[in-house]
């Protein structure tokens, strides 16, 4: 009897464990589609689209911080450039890979970095995320990689993004 009440009290607690992270995905009807990547400290990844646009917007959180000073309402980089910074973003998913412009903004009361890029349904990377989830993200030399979303999920995703 003992030790049920100690599995119990186990399973109990593994299920009180939030998951290192995890995707969701909203479709609404009269409203931008949304699929995003979050873990306890908030979003890493987020993916919005227009229905049937045909292009997906990232944002992307980043370790790494750019923003060196805030004067005003205005960051500025360690040169002294305000943001949002221009940047090169590789969308990877399965060894298929694209480079696109993007930039790099800071929050506005962090300074804390995030990429924003946008790319077309059509890019070759979306075909491999659709089969696998995997997708990666390199930004100024720091790699983003999120845990696998369900394929299904990227696949309804890309469906209403058209």
């Amino acid at each position: 009897m003992l030790a049920l009440i100690n599995l119990v009290a186990l399973a109990q607690a593994i299920g009180q464990t939030p998951p290192p992270g995890a995707w969701s995905l909203e479709t609404p009807k009269a409203a931008p589609a949304v699929f995003t990547y979050a873990e306890s400290a908030g979003p890493i990844v987020q993916m919005t689209c227009q229905p049937a646009s045909g292009q997906v917007v990232f944002q992307v959180a980043m370790q790494r911080r750019v923003a060196t000073k805030k004067s005003g309402v205005i960051w500025t980089n360690a040169i002294g450039l305000p943001a949002p910074w221009p940047a090169s973003v590789t969308l990877n998913s399965g060894g298929t890979a694209s480079t696109l412009r993007g930039e790099v903004d800071a929050n506005s009361d962090s300074g804390a970095s995030r990429a924003v890029v946008e790319a077309s349904t059509k890019a070759p990377f979306f075909r491999v995320f659709a089969k696998t989830g995997v997708l990666a993200f390199t930004i100024m030399g720091e790699t983003v990689g999120p845990a696998p979303a369900n394929p299904g999920d990227v696949r309804k995703f890309l469906r209403v993004c058209g």
